[in-house]
């Protein structure tokens, strides 16, 4: 293990999320959203070797309000959008998978079990996704989008604000 590369690399995810959520403070209430402050998130889980795992350690993230987190974890950047089952479509669930393909969707009580995960199911049609989603007794569900860098999370958060907005999803 190089003490110096995990340094480097923690405060570099920790800084590229400071510096998104202050350029997001000053752009995103005009579209009707409220930043709120980077804080340490514990309990989080990383989906690692074909499982999540918890994280016992805390990552950056913040809340874009209504309903999104935007933060990182060592295996990405992501956003999180939580969507009331009553407004999700299966335009919205194609839609998504085609911005992010590197999604998951989880229920908000059961977030351990998914009922898409690109890393295991690869190519799901929307309406086999909106099948699960219709036979789960979740009431919201989760929509995540991973990242490589901090702009690419930028772009996503736009988009998904565009897109969120277009299937009022939202709470405005």
């Amino acid at each position: 293990m190089n003490v110096r590369e995990i340094h480097e690399f923690l405060n570099a995810m920790w800084e590229g999320i400071f510096t998104l959520n202050d350029e997001l403070k000053r752009e995103l209430p005009e579209k009707g959203f409220k930043v709120e402050d980077v804080e340490e998130v514990f309990g989080a889980y990383v989906f690692l070797d074909g499982e999540w795992r918890p994280m016992n350690y805390p990552h950056p993230a913040f809340e874009v309000k209504p309903q999104i987190e935007v933060g990182a974890t060592p295996e990405s950047y992501y956003l999180v959008v939580a969507v009331p089952r009553e407004r999700i479509s299966e335009n919205f669930v194609g839609l998504f998978l085609e911005l992010f393909p590197r999604s998951f969707i989880y229920g908000s009580e059961d977030f351990l079990s998914d009922v898409y995960n690109w890393r295991r199911d690869g190519r799901v049609s929307p309406t086999e996704i909106l099948e699960r989603i219709e036979k789960s007794d979740e009431k919201v569900f989760q929509f995540e989008a991973n990242f490589g860098s901090v702009g690419a999370l930028k772009k996503g958060l736009l988009r998904l604000i565009d897109i969120g907005k277009r299937f009022e999803i939202f709470d405005l």
